[in-house]
């Protein structure tokens, strides 16, 4: 169990969007690092601390916490999709690719949907494989549209 906790934190990590994507026409915030400059980058920080509280709750064998954090991440997809639809942020990589984007994008917010149903029903087994799929589509998405 330890192992498989570790290697899904892991996995987590390497799903944080990192500090290269800047809105268009912009730079880096003079908030900090604390104050992501784009709403891609407040989703992808919602979204860790959603798995990472999903990965806890697999080692304490209760899951109920991480379906609050989901709601978020939905929630902030839509300031993502606004900014893509409005022009303020433009994909780092493949930015003609907008459309399969947009599938990605919509089948992956259907698995956080089925790992937050998951997570409301306090099923560790179910949450840890929707995880699993979860995690697959964040290294899917990333290999196509992180620079």
């Amino acid at each position: 169990m330890n192992r498989l906790l570790l290697a899904l934190t892991v996995s987590v990590a390497a799903c944080r969007e990192p500090e290269v994507h800047a809105p268009v026409g912009g730079g880096a915030t003079a908030s900090g690092p604390s104050v992501p400059a784009n709403p891609v980058q407040h989703e992808m920080r919602l979204l860790t601390t959603a798995l990472e509280a999903t990965v806890r709750g697999i080692g304490a064998g209760d899951v109920r916490g991480a379906e609050h954090e989901l709601h978020g991440v939905h929630a902030a997809k839509e300031a993502t999709e606004a900014a893509i639809h409005g022009g303020s942020y433009r994909l780092p990589k493949n930015a003609q690719r907008l459309d399969h984007f947009r599938e990605l994008d919509e089948t992956f917010h259907h698995d956080l949907e089925a790992l937050a149903d998951a997570s409301h029903r306090n099923d560790v087994t179910a949450t840890a494989q929707a995880l699993g799929v979860v995690m697959r589509g964040c290294q899917g998405c990333h290999v196509e549209f992180r620079p």
